[in-house]
C-alpha cells in the first residue's frame, strides 16, 4: 500500500470524487484553512496600509518641522519684541541704566566731592550706599577708586552714652579703612588700632578734614597727624581744620608747609589768649590756590589787620573766604591779588563801622574778580573804588539793610557793574524785618532810565534772587518782567532774564493775588520766575 503524502487539496478533491462525506477531522482541517487565508489577506491588506501611512508620514515630517520652526522664529521674535518693551518700561524707573558708564563715575564722583564721606560707628559710609543700589552699581562703585579716595573719620563718643568704645569697637572700623583704601595697638588707648590704619596709608592722601571738640587739649591722633611731612604725604593737596576752640599743635606743624598743598580751610575759634592766632601759623602762603579762614564770634574772629597781613604772602590765590572782624584804624596797605576769581567775605562786626575806618576792600586790588560774595550785617562797606578797579564782577550777592535807602546804595553801587550778570540779594542772617519797604524805583531801575541818562543799571543781568520785606505794584511787576522776557526782543540791549526769584516777606497787599497769576502766566509761557510771598516776618 502506497503511504507517501498527498496534498490536502489533493485529497479533498479525492473525497469528493468518491461522494463520501467528510469526517470531522477533514472539516477542522477545511475550516482551519480557509481562516488563515482569510487572515493572510486582511494581513496584505493591513501592510499595505502600513506602508501608505509610513510613506505619508515620511512626506510630512519636513513639512511639519519646517512649519514648526517657522512658528517658534515667530514665538521668539514676539518674546523679544515684549522683552525689549520691558525693559524699556523698566529704564523709565530705573534712570540710571539709560547713562553711559563713565557718566555714572562722575556722578558718584560728585557726590563726594564736596562732603568728604563719612566713616563712624553704627553708620553706612557713602561709598558703600552708592554700592547697594543695584549689581550694576556695585560694580562701578567698586571700580571707582576716587569715591574711595576721601575719609572723614568720627569716632563720636556719645554715640555710645556713658559707655566708652572698646577694643573692638574700632576694630571694626579699622577693618573697614584697609576695605576702603586698598581693598597696631597701644595698651592705653584702643582707639590707635584705627588711626595706625589710617596714617598708613597717608602717602595716598590728597584731603583730609579734621573736627576736634577738644579745645586746646590736643588728642593723640591731632598730634600724629599734625607731625606729619611731605614724605609721609606726598600727594596731599587740601587741608582742613575745623576745631571749635581752636588747637595750637598746628601753629607750627610740618603738614601746613609741604609744597603740594593748594586748598587750606582753617576754621576755628581764633584766641590770642591760647596761642592760636591765625597770623601765628607757619603756612606756605605762596602755594596757596584757594584759602578759607573762619572764625567765631567777637574775640574769635581774625582781625582785619591780621587777614591782611595773610593775603599779602599769598600771590596764586584764585579762591578766597574770610571772616573778619574789627581791626585798628591805620591803613592795611595794598594787597595785590591778580588771580583771584571768587572773594567772599563774612563781616563779623557786631556794630557799624565808624567813619574814616579803613576796610579790607580798600586795599584789596583783584583786576579779574569775577564772583563777590558780601555777609555783613552792617553793609556800610565803601566799596564804589572797590567795583571801580573790578570792572569784571558777574556774580554779586550782597546783604541789604530792609530800606529804600539801603536799596538805594545798593542800586548806586551796581553802576559801577556792567558785566553783572547774577545778583542776590538778602537780609543779613538773624536780622529783624520790620514794616514793609518800597522796592518799585529799584526794580525799575533794571529796565528803564528812572534817572535820566544815568542808563539802565545792570543791562546785562539774567539771574535775580530778592529776598526781603520788600513790596512793589503789579505794574511794576509786570514791567520787570516784560521788559527782559525772553523771545521778545528786549530794546536797549538787555538781556532777557534767565531766572527770577522774589521772596516777600510780610506783605499784605490787595493785589498779592494778581501778582501770583502774573507769575503763573509768565511762568506757562516759559519764563523761569518765583515769587514767594510770605505772611510773617522772622526775627
Amino acid at each position: 500500500m502506497d503511504r507517501s503524502p498527498v496534498s490536502n487539496n489533493s485529497a479533498m478533491e479525492a473525497l469528493l470524487k468518491t461522494n463520501r462525506p467528510p469526517t470531522d477531522k477533514e472539516r477542522m482541517i477545511q475550516m482551519l484553512q480557509d481562516s488563515i487565508s482569510a487572515d493572510n489577506k486582511k494581513l496584505k491588506a493591513l501592510q499595505g496600509k502600513i506602508y501608505e501611512a509610513i510613506a505619508h508620514t515620511q512626506q510630512l515630517k519636513p513639512q511639519k518641522v519646517a512649519r514648526t520652526k517657522i512658528k517658534l522664529r515667530h514665538l521668539r521674535r514676539e518674546e523679544s519684541a515684549i522683552l525689549e518693551t520691558s525693559t524699556d518700561h523698566r529704564r523709565v524707573f530705573s534712570p540710571f541704566t539709560n547713562l553711559p558708564e563713565d557718566v555714572i563715575r562722575e556722578i558718584f564722583a560728585a557726590c563726594v566731592e564736596d562732603n568728604i564721606p563719612i566713616l563712624s560707628f553704627g553708620t553706612t559710609p557713602f561709598p558703600y550706599i552708592l554700592a547697594q543700589i543695584s549689581s550694576g552699581m556695585r560694580h562701578i562703585a567698586l571700580t571707582t577708586p576716587c569715591i574711595w579716595a576721601s575719609m572723614n573719620v568720627r569716632t563720636n563718643l556719645f554715640y555710645f552714652g556713658s559707655q566708652q568704645p572698646s577694643k573692638k569697637d574700632y576694630a571694626m572700623l579699622a577693618s573697614k579703612v584697609s576695605q576702603w583704601f586698598d581693598r597696631a595697638d597701644v595698651q592705653n588707648d584702643p582707639s590707635n588700632i584705627l588711626f595706625d590704619t589710617l596714617l598708613s596709608y597717608s602717602s595716598r592722601w590728597k584731603r583730609i578734614q579734621l573736627e576736634s571738640i577738644y579745645g586746646d587739649v590736643p588728642s593723640a591722633p591731632l598730634v600724629r597727624i599734625a607731625a606729619l611731612t611731605a614724605v609721609d604725604v606726598p600727594l596731599l593737596e587740601s587741608i582742613t581744620l575745623c576745631f571749635q576752640s581752636g588747637s595750637s599743635v598746628f601753629r607750627n606743624s610740618p603738614i601746613l608747609k609741604i609744597p603740594t598743598l593748594r586748598r587750606l580751610t582753617l576754621d576755628t575759634h581764633w584766641n590770642q589768649f591760647n596761642g592760636t592766632i591765625i597770623s601765628q601759623f607757619t603756612v606756605n602762603w605762596t602755594n596757596l590756590t584757594y584759602v578759607t579762614i573762619h572764625g567765631g564770634r567777637g574775640n574769635g574772629v581774625s582781625s582785619i589787620d591780621e587777614i591782611a597781613q595773610i593775603l599779602r604772602k599769598t600771590k596764586r590765590l584764585v579762591f578766597c573766604d574770610i571772616a573778619v572782624g574789627t581791626g585798628s584804624e591805620h591803613l592795611l596797605g595794598k594787597i595785590d591779588l591778580p588771580l583771584l576769581e571768587m572773594l567772599c567775605v563774612d563781616d563779623k562786626r557786631c556794630k557799624p563801622n565808624s567813619s574814616g575806618v579803613p576796610s579790607i576792600f580798600d586795599s584789596i586790588n583783584a583786576p579779574v574778580l569775577v564772583v563777590l560774595k558780601i555777609r555783613a550785617k552792617f553793609l556800610d562797606i565803601p566799596l564804589a573804588d572797590f567795583f571801580g578797579r573790578t570792572p569784571a564782577i558777574r556774580e554779586l550777592s550782597l546783604s541789604h539793610l530792609n530800606s529804600e535807602k539801603s536799596l538805594a546804595d545798593i542800586t548806586n553801587l551796581l553802576r559801577h557793574c556792567p558785566s553783572l550778570s547774577v545778583l542776590t540779594l538778602h537780609p543779613p542772617q538773624w536780622s529783624r524785618m520790620n514794616q514793609p519797604y518800597d522796592a518799585n524805583m529799584f526794580l525799575r531801575t533794571f529796565v528803564e532810565d528812572v534817572n535820566g541818562g544815568v542808563g539802565i543799571t545792570c543791562p546785562r543781568l539774567e539771574y535775580f534772587n530778592f529776598t526781603g520785606a520788600v513790596n512793589f505794584s503789579l505794574q511794576t511787576l509786570s514791567q520787570f518782567l516784560e521788559a527782559k522776557q525772553r523771545g521778545t526782543a528786549p530794546v536797549n540791549g538787555l538781556l532777557p532774564w534767565e531766572r527770577v526769584k522774589i521772596d516777600m516777606w510780610g506783605i499784605h497787599d490787595l493785589e498779592r493775588s494778581q501778582k501770583l497769576d502774573l507769575v503763573s502766566e509768565k511762568r506757562a509761557a516759559g519764563l523761569d520766575v518765583y515769587i514767594y510771598v510770605k505772611d510773617y516776618v522772622y526775627g
